[in-house]
C-alpha cells in the first residue's frame, strides 16, 4: 500500500480516499435500504473526477471503445481476418486495435476508416480522436474522458436497444454541438466533439433502436438561449426522421410517478445482462442485478403509457420550434 501510495502522490492519495469512503457509505446506504443480495452488489460506481486509474487495462481506451462501436454497427459484416487483410496487418493486430491493448497509428485509424466506409461528421470525429491519441501516447483518460465515459462507449457498442428518460433535458445523443457546449462545465468542446462523434457511430446508420421518453421541461429550457434551443428542436425532429429514433414527451402535470425520482438509460444486450446507467453530479452508477433492471423494465412501461404518441409529440416540438422562431416546418418525411 505504502508503494501505491506513492506512486499516487499526495493529491491522489486524498482521492483515493475520498472515493473508497463514499463507496462504503453508498454500500451502507444500500443495505439499509434492504435492497442488497447474495453477492453484495447491485451495481458499480463510478466516481468520474477522481475515479484511480492504476492497473486499468488498455481496453478503457477511448479510441479503442470507438473503434468497436464503428465496428459494431459496419455493413457489410467482413470477417476481421478479411479486413484485416485489406490493411495490411495480421488480423490479432486488429483485434488488438479494438480490445485497446495496442494503438494503432493515425495513417492506420485513417486506413480503417476508408475500408468501413465510415465517412463524414464520424469519420472526422473518430480521426481527431486518433490524432489526441497519438499525440499522448495513447494515454487513458484521453482529454479529459472519464473512465465513465469509456464504459458508456462499450455499452453503446454492446447494446441491441436503447431506451433512455430524460424528464429535465435533451439526452446526450440527440444534443446539437452547441446545445452539448451550454450543458459541460468542463471541456465543453471535448465533450461536444465526443458526443457527436457517439451519434454518429449509433443512430445515423439506423443499427440501433433508440427510444426516448422526454420530459416536456425540457422544450421550455433556455439553454443556450433561443438560437440554440430553435436549432435543438430542429435536430430532434430530423433525428425522428431520419434515425431509429422514436422520441416520446411525457408531460410535467401528471400524478407521481417513478420517473420522477431522475433520468436513467436502459442498455438491453444480446447475450449478456442488461444494465441501468444512472448519471449523478459527480458520479454514476451502473445497475446490474436483475431485479433491480426488472424494476426499470417495468418503469419504462409506465412511462410508454403516460407519454404522447411519437405524431403527438412531433406536434408538440413543432410547436415550441415556432414560437421560437416564428416560422413553420415542413411535414415529416419519416415513412
Amino acid at each position: 500500500m505504502t508503494d501505491l501510495l506513492s506512486l499516487l502522490g499526495a493529491n491522489r492519495c486524498q482521492v483515493w480516499h475520498q472515493a473508497n469512503r463514499a463507496l462504503a457509505q453508498y454500500n451502507v446506504a444500500i443495505a439499509q435500504a434492504g435492497r442488497s443480495h447474495k453477492e453484495g452488489v447491485i451495481g458499480t460506481l463510478h466516481f468520474m473526477a477522481g475515479d484511480d486509474r492504476e492497473g486499468r487495462a488498455g481496453s478503457e481506451q477511448p479510441l479503442a471503445r470507438l473503434l468497436r462501436s464503428h465496428w459494431s454497427t459496419r455493413q457489410p459484416q467482413d470477417s476481421l481476418r478479411t479486413i484485416a487483410q485489406r490493411l495490411g496487418v495480421v488480423h490479432t493486430t486488429l483485434g488488438r486495435w479494438l480490445d485497446g491493448s495496442r494503438m494503432p497509428s493515425e495513417d492506420q485509424v485513417r486506413a480503417l476508416a476508408d475500408v468501413l466506409k465510415i465517412t463524414g461528421r464520424a469519420r472526422d470525429d473518430l480521426l481527431k480522436v486518433a490524432q489526441w491519441t497519438s499525440a499522448r501516447g495513447g494515454t487513458v483518460g484521453l482529454f479529459g474522458i472519464s473512465d465513465d465515459v469509456s464504459e458508456i462507449l462499450n455499452l453503446e457498442s454492446q447494446a441491441t436497444t436503447i431506451t433512455e428518460w430524460s424528464p429535465l433535458r435533451v439526452p446526450a445523443l440527440l444534443q446539437t454541438a452547441q446545445y452539448a457546449r451550454n450543458t459541460e462545465k468542463d471541456n465543453a468542446d471535448h465533450g461536444a466533439t465526443l458526443k457527436l462523434g457517439r451519434q454518429s457511430a449509433l443512430l445515423e446508420n439506423k443499427a440501433i433502436p433508440y427510444e426516448v421518453y422526454l420530459g416536456m421541461s425540457a422544450l421550455a429550457s433556455r439553454v443556450g438561449g433561443e438560437s440554440v434551443m430553435a436549432e435543438q428542436l430542429e435536430k430532434l425532429l430530423v433525428a425522428s426522421d431520419q434515425t431509429a429514433t422514436e422520441v416520446r414527451l411525457v408531460p410535467d402535470d401528471l400524478d407521481w410517478h417513478d420517473g420522477q425520482l431522475g433520468p436513467f438509460v436502459l442498455y438491453e444486450r444480446d447475450g449478456e445482462p442488461a444494465v441501468v446507467y444512472i448519471q449523478h453530479l459527480g458520479a454514476s452508477t451502473y445497475l446490474t442485478y436483475p431485479e433491480v433492471v426488472g424494476q426499470y423494465r417495468a418503469l419504462v412501461a409506465d412511462l410508454d403509457a403516460l407519454a404522447l404518441t411519437p405524431q403527438q409529440t412531433r406536434r408538440h416540438i413543432e410547436d415550441a420550434l415556432q414560437a421560437l422562431t416564428g416560422t413553420t416546418r415542413c411535414p415529416s418525411t419519416r415513412h
